[in-house]
C-alpha cells in the first residue's frame, strides 16, 4: 500500500505541468550545446613553409611559395595559440634538378586535439645547378686632377676574379665594375685597396677575395732636362703560375734618370717598365707551392724603349719587392690556350717595345 502511494506522488511529479518541463530541458540542452560550440574553432590560415638548404651546388631557380593552406579545427584556445607555430616541411628527398611538383607530408607544430586538414595537395618547387666563371674587373675615376697633371696609366690586381653561384645569376655577370676612385686634388701616383661591390644574393666570389689592388699613376705634364726621379711605374709580374696569385709588397716603384732631352714625365713612364720573376709554381696534387711558401724578395728589373735612348736610369726605388703568393681556386683558371689579360690601361698606356734591360 505504501508502495502504491509513492509511485503515485513520483507519478504525479513528472506528469505535473510535464510540458513546461519538457521545455525547460530543451531550453537548457540547447543552451549546453551552444556552450560548448563556441569553444570549438574552425578557421583557414596560410602558414609558413619550410625549405631545405640545398647543397651540392644545387639553388631554387625562383622565388618559392612562402605560405601553405591548411584548415585548422579545435578549442579556440589552441587554435588561435599553436597555429602560428605551425609549419609545413619541404622533404629534401623530394627534391630533383628541374621542376618539381612536391607533396606536403609533414607539418610540424600540432598539439594533441586539434585537427589540420591540407587545403592544396602539392606546391611547384623549381632546383637548378649552380656555376662558375670568370669576368674582368673595371674602375672608372671621377674629379679633377690638379692643372699640369694626367693619368698615364692604372693597375688592378687581380684584373679577373671568379665568381661562383646559381647558375642563372652567373650567367647575367659579364664584368664587375668597381665602386669609382676620385681623383680630385691627386697630384701624384697612387695605390688604393678597394671592395668589391655587392653582388646578387648567392653569387660569391670564389676564394674569399674581398678587394683588389688599384695602383693608378698620375704624372706632370711638364717637361724636365738633367737628374730627376719618376714615379708611380706599376710592377708587373713575368711568368705567373696559372694557380697562384701574387701579391707584391709594392705595387709601384720609383726611377732615378738622367735626361739629356726635355721630356714629360708621362711619356717616361709609359717608355719604362719594371718587371719581376714570379716563378713559384704549384702542386695540385700534393697542394703545395713550389720551392717555397716562404715569401720571396726579388730584384726589379727595369727596361726602356727606343724612344728614350737619351736618358739614363741611375737607380730603382725600392730596388726589391717581397712576392708572396694565393692559391687560386681551381674554376678560376683561365681555359686552356687563352691568354692571361693584361693588368694595364692598355687604352692609355702604348705596348712596350723593349731594347734594353737594366739590374741595379
Amino acid at each position: 500500500m505504501e508502495g502504491k502511494i509513492i509511485f503515485l506522488k513520483l507519478k504525479e511529479v513528472f506528469t505535473k505541468n510535464w510540458k513546461a518541463k519538457i521545455a525547460s530541458f530543451l531550453v537548457a540542452t540547447l543552451f549546453y550545446l551552444n556552450l560548448q560550440n563556441s569553444k570549438i574553432l574552425i578557421k583557414n590560415v596560410n602558414i609558413p613553409i619550410e625549405y631545405p638548404k640545398l647543397e651540392n651546388g644545387l639553388y631554387y631557380s625562383r622565388t618559392p611559395e612562402k605560405t601553405f593552406p591548411v584548415r585548422v579545427e579545435g578549442l579556440r584556445e589552441l587554435v588561435n595559440y599553436y597555429s602560428q607555430f605551425m609549419k609545413a616541411v619541404v622533404d629534401i628527398q623530394e627534391l630533383r634538378l628541374g621542376d618539381n611538383e612536391v607533396q606536403i607530408k609533414k607539418i610540424v607544430g600540432i598539439p594533441n586535439g586539434i585537427k589540420v586538414i591540407k587545403l592544396k595537395r602539392t606546391i611547384f618547387i623549381s632546383i637548378e645547378g649552380g656555376s662558375s666563371k670568370q669576368v674582368p674587373l673595371e674602375i672608372n675615376f671621377d674629379g679633377e686632377l690638379p692643372a699640369n697633371f694626367e693619368k698615364v696609366s692604372y693597375l688592378i690586381r687581380p684584373s679577373r676574379i671568379n665568381i661562383s653561384g646559381k647558375s642563372s645569376d652567373v650567367e647575367k655577370i659579364n664584368r664587375i665594375l668597381l665602386p669609382p676612385i676620385s681623383l680630385q686634388n691627386q697630384n701624384e701616383s697612387f695605390v688604393k685597396k678597394v671592395r668589391f661591390p655587392d653582388l646578387p644574393k648567392g653569387v660569391t666570389v670564389s676564394g674569399g677575395l674581398k678587394e683588389v689592388i688599384v695602383s693608378v699613376t698620375i704624372s706632370s705634364l711638364a717637361t724636365k732636362v738633367g737628374e730627376q726621379i719618376v714615379s708611380g711605374i706599376p710592377v708587373r709580374c713575368i711568368g705567373t703560375n696559372q694557380y697562384l696569385e701574387p701579391e707584391l709588397s709594392d705595387e709601384q716603384v720609383s726611377v732615378k734618370i738622367f735626361s739629356r732631352t726635355a721630356l714629360k714625365s708621362s711619356s717616361i713612364i709609359n717608355g719604362i717598365q719594371a718587371t719581376i720573376p714570379c716563378n713559384s709554381s704549384y702542386d695540385p696534387i700534393k697542394k703545395k707551392i713550389i720551392p717555397t711558401e716562404i715569401p720571396v724578395v726579388t730584384k726589379v728589373r727595369v727596361s726602356r724603349s727606343r724612344d728614350l735612348k737619351n736618358i739614363e736610369i741611375l737607380q730603382v726605388i725600392p730596388d726589391k719587392v717581397t712576392v708572396s703568393y694565393r692559391v687560386k681556386s681551381i674554376n678560376s683558371l683561365p681555359p686552356e690556350n687563352e691568354p692571361e689579360p693584361s693588368d694595364l690601361d692598355t687604352g692609355i698606356t702604348p705596348p712596350m717595345e723593349t731594347t734594353e734591360v737594366l739590374d741595379n
